[in-house]
Protein backbone atom coordinates (compact mmCIF):
# COMPACT_ATOMS: atom_id res chain seq x y z
CA UNK A 1 0.00 0.00 0.00
CA UNK A 2 1.15 3.77 -0.74
CA UNK A 3 0.58 6.90 0.94
CA UNK A 4 -0.27 8.23 -2.87
CA UNK A 5 -3.97 9.30 -2.89
CA UNK A 6 -4.52 8.09 -6.16
CA UNK A 7 -5.55 4.12 -7.13
CA UNK A 8 -4.91 2.52 -10.32
CA UNK A 9 -6.73 -0.38 -11.88
CA UNK A 10 -5.94 -2.38 -14.25
CA UNK A 11 -7.01 -5.95 -15.43
CA UNK A 12 -9.27 -7.76 -18.22
CA UNK A 13 -11.66 -10.88 -18.62
CA UNK A 14 -12.09 -12.88 -21.66
CA UNK A 15 -16.14 -13.59 -21.24
CA UNK A 16 -18.92 -13.62 -23.84
CA UNK A 17 -20.92 -10.23 -23.33
CA UNK A 18 -24.01 -9.73 -25.79
CA UNK A 19 -25.41 -6.35 -24.82
CA UNK A 20 -22.36 -3.96 -24.93
CA UNK A 21 -24.69 -0.63 -25.59
CA UNK A 22 -26.47 -1.60 -22.14
CA UNK A 23 -23.23 -2.33 -20.25
CA UNK A 24 -21.38 0.82 -21.54
CA UNK A 25 -24.56 3.21 -20.95
CA UNK A 26 -24.60 1.67 -17.56
CA UNK A 27 -20.72 1.54 -16.77
CA UNK A 28 -20.68 5.25 -18.16
CA UNK A 29 -23.64 6.60 -15.63
CA UNK A 30 -21.83 4.81 -12.71
CA UNK A 31 -18.39 5.62 -13.29
CA UNK A 32 -19.02 9.26 -14.31
CA UNK A 33 -21.26 9.90 -11.02
CA UNK A 34 -18.70 8.78 -8.82
CA UNK A 35 -16.34 10.90 -10.77
CA UNK A 36 -13.77 7.83 -11.94
CA UNK A 37 -11.03 8.79 -14.98
CA UNK A 38 -9.78 6.15 -17.39
CA UNK A 39 -10.48 4.10 -20.01
CA UNK A 40 -12.77 0.47 -20.23
CA UNK A 41 -12.58 -1.68 -23.75
CA UNK A 42 -15.73 -3.47 -24.59
CA UNK A 43 -16.42 -6.20 -26.94
CA UNK A 44 -18.15 -9.69 -27.09
CA UNK A 45 -15.30 -11.23 -26.14
CA UNK A 46 -14.98 -9.64 -22.97
CA UNK A 47 -13.27 -6.20 -21.00
CA UNK A 48 -10.31 -4.21 -20.62
CA UNK A 49 -10.33 -2.48 -17.73
CA UNK A 50 -7.58 0.76 -17.12
CA UNK A 51 -9.65 3.15 -14.61
CA UNK A 52 -7.78 5.84 -11.50
CA UNK A 53 -9.48 7.92 -8.90
CA UNK A 54 -9.36 7.82 -4.74
CA UNK A 55 -9.87 4.97 -3.17
CA UNK A 56 -13.24 5.42 -2.28
CA UNK A 57 -14.38 5.86 -6.06
CA UNK A 58 -12.12 2.42 -7.56
CA UNK A 59 -14.20 0.82 -4.31
CA UNK A 60 -17.25 2.19 -6.08
CA UNK A 61 -16.04 0.64 -8.99
CA UNK A 62 -15.21 -2.50 -7.70
CA UNK A 63 -18.41 -2.79 -6.09
CA UNK A 64 -20.38 -2.21 -9.28
CA UNK A 65 -18.38 -4.83 -11.41
CA UNK A 66 -18.73 -7.26 -8.48
CA UNK A 67 -22.81 -7.13 -8.85
CA UNK A 68 -22.75 -8.25 -12.30
CA UNK A 69 -22.16 -12.32 -12.55
CA UNK A 70 -19.71 -11.87 -15.72
CA UNK A 71 -17.94 -9.53 -14.21
CA UNK A 72 -17.83 -10.15 -10.07
CA UNK A 73 -14.47 -11.16 -8.40
CA UNK A 74 -12.75 -9.12 -11.41
CA UNK A 75 -9.14 -9.37 -10.69
CA UNK A 76 -7.64 -6.09 -11.19
CA UNK A 77 -3.79 -4.76 -10.33
CA UNK A 78 -3.34 -1.82 -8.11
CA UNK A 79 -0.96 0.93 -8.26
CA UNK A 80 -0.85 4.21 -7.00
CA UNK A 81 0.26 7.82 -8.23
CA UNK A 82 0.14 11.29 -6.25
CA UNK A 83 -2.57 12.42 -9.71
CA UNK A 84 -4.91 10.78 -12.10
CA UNK A 85 -3.09 9.49 -14.88
CA UNK A 86 -5.92 9.51 -17.34
CA UNK A 87 -7.62 13.13 -18.77
CA UNK A 88 -11.12 11.70 -18.83
CA UNK A 89 -13.21 8.56 -18.30
CA UNK A 90 -13.67 7.12 -22.22
CA UNK A 91 -15.97 3.99 -22.69
CA UNK A 92 -15.68 1.95 -25.90
CA UNK A 93 -17.12 -0.69 -28.12
CA UNK A 94 -14.37 -2.69 -30.27
CA UNK A 95 -14.45 -5.36 -31.99
CA UNK A 96 -11.39 -6.93 -29.77
CA UNK A 97 -10.42 -5.64 -26.29
CA UNK A 98 -6.79 -6.16 -27.61
CA UNK A 99 -6.55 -6.00 -31.39
CA UNK A 100 -5.24 -9.42 -32.72
CA UNK A 101 -7.40 -11.56 -35.05
CA UNK A 102 -10.28 -8.53 -36.30
CA UNK A 103 -13.66 -9.73 -36.74
CA UNK A 104 -13.54 -13.46 -35.77
CA UNK A 105 -11.56 -13.22 -32.57
CA UNK A 106 -14.25 -14.48 -30.35
CA UNK A 107 -14.74 -17.57 -31.94
CA UNK A 108 -11.23 -18.31 -32.86
CA UNK A 109 -10.19 -17.44 -29.11
CA UNK A 110 -12.81 -20.06 -28.07
CA UNK A 111 -11.39 -22.82 -29.95
CA UNK A 112 -8.18 -22.16 -28.86
CA UNK A 113 -6.60 -24.18 -26.10
CA UNK A 114 -5.58 -21.30 -23.05
CA UNK A 115 -1.78 -21.64 -21.99
CA UNK A 116 -0.82 -22.05 -18.53
CA UNK A 117 0.00 -19.31 -16.41
CA UNK A 118 3.48 -19.18 -14.93
CA UNK A 119 3.87 -17.64 -11.17
CA UNK A 120 6.32 -14.57 -11.12
CA UNK A 121 7.86 -16.34 -8.40
CA UNK A 122 8.75 -19.62 -10.71
CA UNK A 123 9.90 -17.29 -13.74
CA UNK A 124 12.61 -15.84 -11.55
CA UNK A 125 13.80 -18.94 -10.32
CA UNK A 126 13.70 -20.53 -13.75
CA UNK A 127 16.31 -17.09 -14.53
CA UNK A 128 17.97 -17.49 -11.59
CA UNK A 129 18.94 -21.32 -12.87
CA UNK A 130 19.40 -20.39 -16.16
CA UNK A 131 16.67 -22.18 -17.47
CA UNK A 132 17.03 -23.24 -21.38
CA UNK A 133 13.92 -21.86 -22.94
CA UNK A 134 12.99 -18.48 -24.82
CA UNK A 135 11.32 -15.51 -22.93
CA UNK A 136 9.19 -13.94 -25.62
CA UNK A 137 8.83 -9.91 -25.26
CA UNK A 138 4.73 -9.65 -27.07
CA UNK A 139 4.93 -5.87 -26.69
CA UNK A 140 6.11 -2.87 -29.63
CA UNK A 141 9.43 -1.95 -29.65
CA UNK A 142 8.98 1.48 -28.11
CA UNK A 143 7.87 0.07 -25.19
CA UNK A 144 11.07 -2.36 -24.92
CA UNK A 145 13.22 0.95 -25.03
CA UNK A 146 12.01 2.01 -21.46
CA UNK A 147 13.19 -1.90 -19.74
CA UNK A 148 13.34 -5.33 -20.09
CA UNK A 149 14.24 -8.87 -19.43
CA UNK A 150 17.72 -8.88 -21.37
CA UNK A 151 17.03 -12.54 -21.60
CA UNK A 152 14.52 -12.03 -23.82
CA UNK A 153 14.13 -12.49 -27.75
CA UNK A 154 12.26 -9.42 -29.47
CA UNK A 155 10.18 -9.30 -32.52
CA UNK A 156 10.89 -5.60 -33.11
CA UNK A 157 6.70 -4.61 -33.88
CA UNK A 158 5.86 -1.49 -33.84
CA UNK A 159 1.87 -2.54 -33.36
CA UNK A 160 0.51 -5.97 -31.37
CA UNK A 161 -1.54 -6.58 -34.85
CA UNK A 162 2.07 -7.40 -36.10
CA UNK A 163 3.15 -10.00 -34.02
CA UNK A 164 1.72 -13.14 -36.14
CA UNK A 165 4.04 -11.73 -39.04
CA UNK A 166 6.88 -11.14 -36.93
CA UNK A 167 6.66 -14.52 -35.55
CA UNK A 168 6.65 -16.08 -38.71
CA UNK A 169 9.53 -13.81 -39.85
CA UNK A 170 11.26 -15.38 -36.57
CA UNK A 171 10.60 -18.80 -37.30
CA UNK A 172 12.21 -18.44 -40.90
CA UNK A 173 15.19 -16.63 -39.38
CA UNK A 174 15.93 -19.12 -37.09
CA UNK A 175 15.30 -17.19 -33.90
CA UNK A 176 12.32 -18.97 -32.70
CA UNK A 177 12.15 -22.75 -31.96
CA UNK A 178 8.96 -24.75 -31.69
CA UNK A 179 10.62 -27.14 -29.32
CA UNK A 180 11.78 -25.23 -26.93
CA UNK A 181 9.84 -23.99 -23.25
CA UNK A 182 8.52 -20.55 -24.32
CA UNK A 183 7.39 -18.04 -21.62
CA UNK A 184 5.56 -14.72 -23.32
CA UNK A 185 4.90 -11.34 -21.25
CA UNK A 186 3.66 -7.76 -21.62
CA UNK A 187 2.68 -5.38 -19.64
CA UNK A 188 -0.68 -6.79 -17.86
CA UNK A 189 -1.10 -9.73 -19.30
CA UNK A 190 -3.67 -9.27 -22.03
CA UNK A 191 -1.56 -9.13 -25.39
CA UNK A 192 -0.36 -13.17 -23.89
CA UNK A 193 -3.81 -14.21 -23.35
CA UNK A 194 -4.19 -13.74 -26.72
CA UNK A 195 -0.27 -14.62 -28.14
CA UNK A 196 0.36 -17.60 -26.27
CA UNK A 197 -2.65 -19.81 -27.10
CA UNK A 198 -2.17 -18.76 -30.80
CA UNK A 199 1.60 -19.72 -30.12
CA UNK A 200 0.25 -23.33 -29.08
CA UNK A 201 -1.86 -23.38 -32.34
CA UNK A 202 0.68 -22.41 -34.47
CA UNK A 203 3.01 -25.91 -33.14
CA UNK A 204 5.27 -24.35 -30.52
CA UNK A 205 5.29 -27.27 -28.05
CA UNK A 206 5.60 -25.83 -24.37
CA UNK A 207 4.07 -21.87 -24.03
CA UNK A 208 3.39 -20.27 -20.86
CA UNK A 209 2.57 -16.84 -19.86
CA UNK A 210 3.46 -14.44 -16.67
CA UNK A 211 0.47 -14.34 -14.21
CA UNK A 212 -0.79 -10.75 -14.27
CA UNK A 213 2.21 -10.03 -16.99
CA UNK A 214 5.31 -7.73 -15.71
CA UNK A 215 3.39 -5.38 -13.47
CA UNK A 216 2.63 -8.30 -11.28
CA UNK A 217 6.18 -9.52 -11.57
CA UNK A 218 7.67 -5.97 -10.58
CA UNK A 219 5.09 -5.95 -7.88
CA UNK A 220 6.73 -9.75 -6.38
CA UNK A 221 10.04 -10.04 -7.80
CA UNK A 222 11.45 -6.24 -7.91
CA UNK A 223 14.11 -5.77 -10.57
CA UNK A 224 15.50 -9.26 -10.40
CA UNK A 225 16.69 -9.91 -13.77
CA UNK A 226 14.85 -6.70 -14.99
CA UNK A 227 16.81 -4.07 -16.69
CA UNK A 228 15.14 -0.52 -17.02
CA UNK A 229 11.40 1.23 -16.30
CA UNK A 230 8.32 -0.33 -17.67
CA UNK A 231 6.23 1.85 -19.97
CA UNK A 232 2.68 1.91 -19.62
CA UNK A 233 -0.22 3.39 -21.73
CA UNK A 234 -1.60 6.51 -19.49
CA UNK A 235 -0.03 10.23 -18.42
CA UNK A 236 2.45 8.00 -15.90
CA UNK A 237 4.60 6.67 -19.43
CA UNK A 238 6.97 4.92 -17.55
CA UNK A 239 7.09 3.20 -14.02
CA UNK A 240 9.72 2.03 -11.90
CA UNK A 241 10.63 -1.68 -10.70
CA UNK A 242 8.71 -0.07 -7.82
CA UNK A 243 5.35 0.71 -9.73
CA UNK A 244 6.02 4.38 -9.21
CA UNK A 245 5.94 7.41 -11.97
CA UNK A 246 9.78 8.06 -13.78
CA UNK A 247 8.39 11.49 -14.17
CA UNK A 248 8.89 10.70 -18.00
CA UNK A 249 7.32 12.33 -20.70
CA UNK A 250 5.73 10.70 -24.08
CA UNK A 251 7.43 11.81 -27.56
CA UNK A 252 4.56 13.19 -29.84
CA UNK A 253 6.45 11.98 -32.66
CA UNK A 254 7.98 8.06 -31.89
CA UNK A 255 5.87 7.29 -29.06
CA UNK A 256 9.33 7.15 -26.39
CA UNK A 257 9.62 7.70 -23.41
CA UNK A 258 11.56 10.52 -22.90
CA UNK A 259 13.21 11.71 -19.03
CA UNK A 260 11.92 15.02 -17.38
CA UNK A 261 13.18 17.84 -18.65
CA UNK A 262 14.85 16.59 -21.80
CA UNK A 263 14.46 16.12 -25.55
CA UNK A 264 13.60 12.98 -27.34
CA UNK A 265 16.59 11.64 -29.71
CA UNK A 266 14.18 11.61 -32.61
CA UNK A 267 13.92 14.98 -32.24
CA UNK A 268 17.34 16.03 -31.67
CA UNK A 269 17.79 14.72 -34.94
CA UNK A 270 15.45 16.79 -36.53
CA UNK A 271 17.76 19.73 -36.35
Amino acid sequence: MSDAPIVNLSGYRFVHLDDLPAIQSAMKQAFSEVGLQGSVMLASEGINVSIAGTREQVTAARQWFDQDPRFADLWLKESYSADVPYRRLRIRRRTEIIAFDGQDSEKLQARRPPAPSLAPETLCQWLDESRDMTLLDTRNDYEIVSGTFPASTHLNIKHFRNFKVAVDKALAEGRLDRDKPMVTYCTGGIRCEKAAPWLLEKGFREVYQIEGGLLNYLQSCGSRHWEGDCFVFDDRVELTPELQPTGAGLCDHCQLAVPAGTECRCQLGRH
